[in-house]
């Protein structure tokens, strides 16, 4: 490809810009192309442990609790999430920070002379220079977040010592298939022979155990082999070799006891202290998932929640915390989600519903969105051009003490989150 410019001195900005409208296909699954150019590189090995997340729900939340339950055992960490929420650099993470712009620029200049032919999509270009970047830094562990599914995702090109899925729901059904057997089989990809493996929900698909028992995986789910409750303010982990504890978490227990469980399969190599497991846990928050920032008005609560199984934990998550309080509800989502599915679970928690229209050929259309609220029953609402305008909408109906809930994609939260947290007085659960 010949550029107007010479690709090595673009900022980070300039290559976001080119990579998202480079390849014509935004999903493109398959190992074959990031295989190719990653051996080029030498990334197909990593020197550091590498554990694994897929799921259809909590697999940034599991990484988050991974990334700190290690950090305050003294170990030095590399994370790789998908999506960001509010900037790229969210994405690849060294020891919790944000990679620079100029070190992301850099990492595609170098892709991008070595890549020849071959054209990668942008999570491919994105996990290759995740992959890079790790390379330059001493790092004991590295954790990757599967984008979609795990058999054909990209971050699957790398050997995985310890392979997490966190829940299985209907997501992606065009690339993984329509029934929960299939898409856990999908997932299960992730799995390597005798390595060990965690489900971090109850109730996996037979899919998974099968392939788990195929590869000889050691392998433990929640409810069976460790489980954990909430007493008394704190989370409490028990296995077989005992009990774990820490404070009683902002994020889904699921992801705390999944990381907990990890420390126990991966002791001899990275061991941690229950007292640092306890550290390290505790009052974890992760931007975007059941985040509450208190403004001058009212508490406004943003929520990531795209599919019906993530509603459904959001939906407890309210009557859990803000029972009793009026609720006001900005809603958005890509036009390819099961809408109603999204909205269903709130129907009978929501006072009063904001839907908005996302930029983008995916967005909703306000024909679907209507469409989606009239089958749960739902009427007299309007519909705006934006999150941003649903949101001050909302803001001047809600009385002093309301809760406002903005929810329903990455893209609704991202258009909404930076105007509220300028207005910042606290943030919280």
């Amino acid at each position: 490809m010949t550029y107007a410019t010479d690709y090595r001195s673009w900022s980070l900005a300039q290559w976001l810009a080119i990579l998202e409208t480079r390849h014509k296909n935004e999903i493109q699954l398959g190992l074959d192309r990031i295989r190719h150019v990653a051996g080029r590189f030498d990334l197909l090995m990593p020197q550091p442990k590498i554990i694994t997340v897929a799921g259809t729900n909590g697999k940034g939340s599991t990484v988050a609790a991974l990334e700190a339950l290690y950090q305050a055992g003294g170990y030095s960490t590399g994370a790789y999430t998908s999506p960001h929420v509010l900037q790229f650099n969210e994405r690849i993470r060294i020891n919790g920070q944000p990679v620079a712009d100029e070190a992301l620029a850099q990492a595609f200049s170098v892709i991008e002379e070595g890549r020849g032919d071959t054209l990668l999509t942008y999570f491919e270009m994105a996990t290759l220079a995740a992959l890079y970047l790790f390379r330059q830094y001493p790092l004991d562990l590295i954790i990757l977040e599967v984008g979609i599914g795990g058999r054909l995702d990209a971050t699957n090109i790398i050997d995985t010592d310890l392979a997490i899925i966190t829940t299985i729901d209907y997501d992606h059904q065009d690339y993984l298939g329509d029934t929960l057997e299939k898409i856990g089989a999908e997932k299960a990809g992730i799995l390597r022979e005798g390595k060990p493996f965690i489900y971090a929900d109850t109730s996996p698909p037979s899919s998974i155990l099968h392939a788990a028992q195929a590869l000889s995986c050691p392998c433990s789910v929640n409810g069976q082999q460790y489980r954990y409750q909430l007493e008394q303010q704190q989370l409490v982990f028990t296995d077989s070799r005992g009990t774990l504890s820490c404070q009683q978490p902002y994020l889904h227990g699921n992801a705390l006891a999944a990381a907990m469980m990890a420390s126990r399969y991966l002791n001899d190599s990275l061991p941690v202290t229950p007292a640092g497991i306890a550290q390290g846990l505790s009052g974890l928050t992760l931007q975007g998932r059941q985040q509450a920032i208190e403004t001058r008005d009212h508490t406004v609560l943003f929520d990531v929640s795209h599919n019906p199984q993530a509603a459904a934990y959001l939906a407890d998550h309210l009557r859990q915390h803000y029972s009793g309080r009026r609720l006001h509800a900005v809603f958005s989502a890509l036009g390819d989600k099961d809408l109603g599915g999204i909205i269903a679970p709130l129907k009978n928690v929501v006072d009063c519903w904001y839907p908005a229209l996302l930029a983008g050929k995916r967005a909703a259309t306000s024909e679907q969105l209507s469409q989606a609220f009239a089958n749960n029953g739902i009427d007299g609402f309007l519909c705006h051009n934006s999150p941003l305008a649903a949101y001050e909408a909302a803001c001047q109906t809600a009385s002093a003490g309301d809760l406002i809930l903005v929810y329903g994609s990455f893209f609704t939260v991202c258009a909404v989150l930076p105007t509220v947290k300028s207005e910042n007085l606290s943030e919280g659960v």
